[in-house]
């Protein structure tokens, strides 16, 4: 309940932080308003970039990666875009939504400062998803965009240890945010995953029993079936002296009835039977 209210809490303070509420739009199924009047033209680009991504315009985002991209970008460069987190963030979406050409927006990246977050852009660019060294939560917020399929249970639950060190994960807004929308993504996708494969093992044993109750009957049946031609056959090999004192049928019915008897009304006898079936197709829970 604190990290909710916490989380609400911090939401709800962005509704002055139009940066802040635009990058939290992207990420999230949130409509994202009308930019601000007067914002220098990287944030111009940055707000028209998002606005194109949640429309899925492509030549919307062309528009703005065009623009950007004519800036020229030194090593150690001090130039503020180069380490604005929200359009890097944004443009790396971008770019490989709408499958872009990724050397400058690369260069880029490679001559920020270095740091985890650096880090994070370079691999999700070039699709290296899995190293020890991204930030979880900005990888589980970019998979939620572009690609679903790649979010595994061992990821959400890698990203769910990592993100449980608040320290690293509050140091400033960019992080805050997109740990917000990776902790809703780990409930959305890990909970009820979880509780549909549980449902459906649940429901898959339940069928298998009743499928194996009815193999056992038939497979009861059977047996009776084959012990009652076995003693026929049995008696078919006495001498004739000795079958005038048997008789055949009296000795077949009683014998099967006593088998039948036996089956019907001996529920422990039922019982051990199959659970005999039940292992015999490996079934271990047999109580």
């Amino acid at each position: 309940m604190v990290f909710i209210e916490e989380k609400h809490s911090y939401l709800s303070s962005l509704s002055d932080q139009p940066k802040q509420k635009a990058l939290f739009a992207l990420v999230s199924d949130e409509t994202l308003t009308t930019q601000p009047n007067e914002v220098s033209e990287t944030d111009a680009i940055y707000y028209s970039s998002i606005q194109a991504i949640k429309k899925n315009a492509k030549a919307d985002f062309n528009t703005q990666y065009t623009k950007i991209s004519k800036r020229k970008v030194s090593e150690n460069s001090a130039a503020p875009f180069v380490h604005d987190d929200f359009l890097i963030f944004t443009l790396v979406i971008g770019v490989l939504k709408f499958d872009c050409d990724k050397d400058w927006l690369l260069g880029v990246i490679r001559n920020r400062a270095k740091g985890k977050t650096t880090t994070t852009f370079e691999n999700l660019l070039t699709g290296n998803y899995q190293s020890k060294a991204n930030n979880q939560s900005l990888v589980l917020a970019f998979l939620f965009l572009l690609d679903k399929s790649k979010i595994s249970n061992d990821q959400l639950n890698e990203a769910y240890n990592a993100m449980s060190d608040t320290k690293e994960s509050f140091n400033n807004d960019f992080i805050r945010i997109v740990y917000y929308r990776a902790f809703d993504i780990i409930i959305q996708f890990k909970l009820p995953r979880d509780t549909d494969e549980v449902s459906r093992l649940l429901e898959f044993e339940s069928r298998f029993k009743k499928r194996i109750n009815v193999f056992s009957i038939v497979a009861y049946n059977l047996f009776i079936v084959g012990v009652l031609y076995g003693a026929y056959k049995v008696l078919q090999l006495l001498p004739e002296d000795k079958k005038l004192v048997v008789n055949d049928l009296s000795l077949i019915i009683g014998l099967g009835a006593i088998i039948g008897l036996s089956g019907n009304f001996i529920p422990k006898l039922k019982t051990k039977f199959q659970k005999l079936i039940l292992r015999a197709f490996g079934y271990q829970n047999t109580k």
